[in-house]
């Protein structure tokens, strides 16, 4: 098909631009609203389709030069056309958009508050490793794009990545193709100066040799083994292999936020809606914010799913003698509603689930439960307004907060606070 001339109306869900062409909705990636664009129609669809930008005719004034070489080709991040400001007042818009479209509930942003680092903030990366290369997969595919350096985490990763490609090179490992191969991924995150390792495998194969690759004064080297053909990066099977220096006190399986400035910020929100009550953290991960909650509530639950997470809880609670709160392991939708009734009083519920949000059992009981207020820690905007709505029968909506712990990217972190109805 040929190129058109398309005028861009607005931002889709995925930040790409939207306009219509003979009653249809048309995206195109890497539009911007206001812009005139060449696009070349590549998906045609009964109700909308999709086309491929060729050039930018007339630019927007938010338009900026991508930092990152792979930008056109890596699937990681899709904002760095956009200057930060309009990331902000896009993000915002995104979640109240959604709040309305799928909750029904007006909202408005009480505040958003930015990442003082837009680039180099993760302390965390997952590249995922095929053949020789190592890196992030494209948008929408399978195939990985190769790369030495990412601009959204810490400096480190290049070492990391290099230190991968020599060991591989010399023991004449490969990656995995999805049906055979030896590395599958490689998973590391930084905290305090110290890095946990986790080389991810596709079988049981001896990776101690790496230690002598990798080019840290403190680490720990964990090997996992996924044996399944699915897209699951950690499986339950790790083994300790050995580190240098002082290793770190958390384990890989244990869910951390990305961002560390923007953590402590979204953290102290949570706790000025949580003082002096009964509190239920539910999904807690290691209980890190469940710890600082228990240091101004009377007593504290806390539930999640991963067995090693909550082990590194329960200990770090008894080192902080943090004898007001209780780590449940399992699942919420079991869990919860067993929590539920006990005869709790003067209740917060505390969620911060995965993208997928709170399940319909966690739901259910928190509304038998009824909690004086919910404060509600979201990843994904669309299950969380899913949810919303649910709660909205008998709960408001007090505050809306977005804290963006994801520059570059479309993800948002959003901070909820509602109250019982009376």
């Amino acid at each position: 098909m040929n190129s058109k001339k398309y005028v861009i109306e607005k931002f889709g869900a995925f930040c790409e631009g939207v306009t219509h062409d003979d009653g249809k909705a048309v995206f195109i990636k890497g539009a911007l609203p206001g812009e005139t664009v060449f696009a070349k129609t590549e998906l045609v669809k009964k109700s909308f389709n999709k086309a491929r930008l060729v050039k930018v005719i007339e630019p927007s004034k938010d338009r900026i030069k991508p930092q990152c070489k792979y930008f056109d080709k890596c699937g990681g991040c899709s904002l760095q056309h956009l200057n930060y400001n309009a990331q902000l007042e896009y993000k915002a818009q995104k979640v109240k958009e959604n709040i309305k479209k799928v909750g029904g509930i007006d909202v408005e942003i009480d505040e958003i508050v930015p990442s003082s680092d837009i680039f180099r903030y993760r302390n965390k990366l997952s590249f995922p490793v095929r053949d020789k290369k190592i890196g992030l997969y494209e948008e929408n595919s399978h195939d990985v794009v190769d790369i030495q350096d990412c601009l959204l985490q810490k400096e480190w990763n290049a070492l990391l990545i290099k230190a991968l490609r020599n060991y591989m090179a010399d023991y004449n490992l490969s990656g995995y193709d999805e049906v055979k191969g030896d590395i599958r991924h490689i998973v590391a995150r930084e905290k305090n100066g110290s890095m946990c390792i986790t080389l991810v495998t596709s079988k049981r194969i001896k990776i101690d040799k790496f230690l002598d690759y990798i080019p840290f004064d403190s680490f720990v080297l964990y090997q996992n083994v996924n044996t399944k053909n699915n897209n699951v990066i950690l499986s339950d099977e790790f083994y300790l292999i050995g580190g240098k220096g002082e290793y770190p006190d958390f384990h890989p399986a244990s869910f951390y936020q990305v961002n560390d400035e923007i953590e402590q910020k979204l953290y102290n929100e949570v706790l000025k809606n949580t003082q002096g009550e009964t509190v239920i953290d539910a999904y807690c991960g290691a209980g890190n914010l469940t710890l600082k909650i228990a240091s101004q509530a009377n007593t504290v639950y806390g539930i999640e799913i991963v067995k090693q997470a909550v082990d590194e809880a329960n200990r770090r609670a008894n080192e902080q003698r943090a004898y007001n709160v209780s780590f449940i392991c399992g699942d919420c939708k079991t869990e919860f509603p067993r929590l539920a009734k006990k005869n709790l009083r003067s209740v917060t519920v505390v969620f911060d689930p995965p993208r997928k949000g709170v399940d319909e059992n966690t739901l259910a009981a928190t509304l038998e439960l009824k909690p004086q207020k919910i404060v509600y820690v979201s990843c994904n905007d669309a299950t969380l307004a899913r949810d919303l709505k649910i709660l909205s029968s008998d709960y408001k909506v007090d505050s809306v907060k977005v804290y963006d712990m994801f520059p570059q990217t479309v993800h948002v972190e959003t901070i909820v606070c509602l109250s019982r109805r009376i």
